[in-house]
């Protein structure tokens, strides 16, 4: 379905561990696998839940995945050593000589779980990812990360290192994202910016006002007191546009007007019918100009932001 529907280009995680159905699906279509573009993410990967080890993601995240994944949780290894075996692993499981792109995976969440030291973390991955990009094993470096002010991080710690970076999207980062995509231009090393899905957990899937609703996930992570407001403001003002049409409309506009910075990705796609419907919206949402005026009047949307 995603190859008639022509998307060529291809993202996963070791963490995910969906590469080798990726792998095999070309192997069955009779795909050869330099056709598409294959990134992937490293550092973060699913170990045993013994131990001190705790899991970390919430009940809401977990009620979606298979039973095969129970009993595991998010574990942390940065070191070369281990970054090599991962991204030889997901090179091995895709079946193609190259990788697009291999990005470093959360390191927010890795700090907020079990510590990051940037010198002994980041620094050394980053090291080996230029290494292999000099032997032309991966073509870019990136991030796959849920928080914008860690791509800013990023860029002053490793300098003209990043290719391409990942961030989990919604309107409601609007203004942050802008501030990405002026950065990715104005530097000396430009880099592209991939909006990584619409929905932000399930905020923008609510269709009750999330003041009220019950328990939801916000950057899929259980929405606080503050972020149900924040969401409430968007969801009075949206009145009968769906909250998830508002979230297509502005990835679709920001692909638009920026074509040469900002790419989508289509997540969470379990279904083919789910993968042509994210398309269709992103593609054909529209949102009525009086409410683009009220979230730009609200501030809840950069004034600047082109709605047309």
């Amino acid at each position: 379905m995603a190859w008639d529907q022509g998307i060529r280009a291809f993202d996963s995680a070791v963490l995910y561990r969906a590469t080798l159905q990726l792998g095999r699906a070309l192997e069955i279509l009779g795909i050869p696998p330099s056709e598409i573009k294959f990134q992937t993410k490293c550092l973060r990967y699913l170990g045993l839940a013994i131990g001190d080890a705790v899991e970390h993601q919430p009940d809401a995240l977990l009620s979606g995945i298979p039973a095969r994944y129970h009993g595991l949780t998010d574990k942390w290894d940065t070191s070369p050593k281990a970054i090599e075996e991962q991204v030889c692993r997901e090179r091995i499981e895709f079946g193609g000589g190259t990788l697009y792109g291999v990005a470093l995976h959360d390191g927010p969440d890795m700090r907020n779980q079990v510590g990051l030291d940037w010198q002994r973390d980041i620094t050394p991955a980053v090291a080996w990812l230029k290494t292999a990009k000099a032997a032309g094993f991966v073509e870019r470096i990136g991030l796959g990360v849920k928080e914008p002010d860690f791509i800013h991080e990023f860029l002053a710690n490793e300098p003209g290192a990043l290719d391409y970076a990942g961030l989990t999207f919604c309107p409601s980062i609007l203004g942050p994202l802008m501030k990405i995509i002026d950065a990715s231009q104005s530097g000396g090393h430009p880099f592209t910016v991939t909006l990584m899905g619409i929905n932000y957990g399930q905020a923008f899937t609510l269709t009750e006002d999330p003041l009220t609703a019950p328990s939801f996930l916000y950057n899929y992570m259980p929405a606080t007191q503050a972020e149900r407001e924040l969401m409430s403001r968007f969801y009075r003002i949206c009145g009968s546009t769906p909250l998830l049409h508002l979230a297509a409309a502005v990835a679709g506009l920001l692909v638009t007007h920026f074509p040469d910075v900002v790419t989508q990705i289509v997540t969470s796609t379990m279904t083919p019918s789910r993968l042509v419907e994210t398309m269709r919206l992103v593609r054909e949402a529209e949102v009525p100009a009086p409410v683009w005026a009220e979230l730009k009047a609200a501030e809840l949307i950069p004034r600047e932001f082109p709605t047309s």
